[in-house]
């Protein structure tokens, strides 16, 4: 199985290393668990019967004067072990956006783009962040997108929102947009994206009070009926914890406990995953 959404910010090894790495944790991140040794990440996915997991940094450097974990230190994760599959953040509104995208596929091995408008402060329909997005589909790499609520401090709700994702999602078929925390509580945007678009997808890490089985059990089956993602949705939607802000064994056991196939639930926790990371090969030609 695998974890599609994953945060390397508590890492020990990684705060006595890099000295601004706890201070992005804390003060742009905003999350106040203890800092745990690697092993801790692992022993989480052991627990939760995952194999593999998506580590997603944040390149808020221009809006915040720091990166939640950079393309480096995941990659440096990556390195170390197998399990982990890194992506890579880059400021699409920064100088030179798209080619460190490419950098960090070709040079440092990251497979994917992660994206938070709210924290990078960026429009997603801006035609200035349209490189970046060409860059992507041009590298065969999905990308994951923040949308729905962010607990981060000092972020428009605004830049959220589902929708907003519809012109790069438009401009851009070849490229697989991730829409994270199922965009809500946005959640029948989100939906009406994914049923619009082949190329959209949903993660299922939606969480916002301290019992995911009650969440999952009100948003998918009173916001949202069980039988839309079992008949419609079976092949648009990845599993992903949003670790370490909540457990990844309790995520795992909320989505289980939906009346959902285990043909359903294998596609969501492997396939529909292994599908979006399986690199095409890339177009080299550049979209007029």
């Amino acid at each position: 199985m695998i974890d599609f959404h994953t945060h390397p910010v508590l890492i020990q090894e990684l705060a006595k290393k890099f000295p601004d790495y706890e201070r992005a944790s804390r003060e742009v991140f905003h999350i106040g668990n203890n800092f745990q040794p690697l092993a801790t990440f692992f022993l989480q996915m052991d627990v939760a019967g995952i194999e593999r997991a998506v580590l997603l940094p944040i390149d808020c450097r221009r809006s915040r004067k720091l990166a939640v974990s950079s393309n480096e230190q995941v990659a440096e994760l990556c390195r170390s072990s197998s399990r982990f599959i890194g992506f890579a953040s880059v400021d699409p509104l920064r100088k030179g956006a798209a080619k460190e995208l490419q950098d960090a596929v070709e040079k440092l091995g990251l497979r994917g783009l992660k994206l938070d408008p709210a924290l990078q402060d960026f429009a997603p329909g801006d035609p200035k962040a349209f490189a970046v997005y060409e860059a992507a589909e041009s590298l065969g790499i999905p990308a994951l997108v923040h949308t729905g609520m962010s607990w981060a401090p000092e972020t428009p709700l605004e830049r959220c929102h589902p929708l907003l994702f519809e012109p790069p999602v438009r401009r851009f078929p070849k490229l697989n947009f991730v829409l994270a925390h199922f965009g809500w509580p946005w959640v029948w945007d989100a939906i009406a994206m994914a049923l619009k678009y082949p190329n959209v997808y949903l993660d299922t890490s939606c969480l916002y009070y301290d019992s995911p089985k009650e969440f999952f059990q009100f948003v998918f089956s009173k916001q949202v009926p069980t039988t839309l993602i079992e008949r419609s949705l079976r092949n648009k939607v990845v599993f992903g914890s949003n670790y370490p802000r909540v457990e990844i064994k309790n995520m795992v056991h909320a989505l289980k406990g939906l009346a959902l196939t285990e043909g359903c639930l294998r596609k969501i926790f492997v396939e529909n995953a292994e599908r979006l990371l399986a690199r095409p090969e890339p177009e080299r030609t550049r979209r007029k």
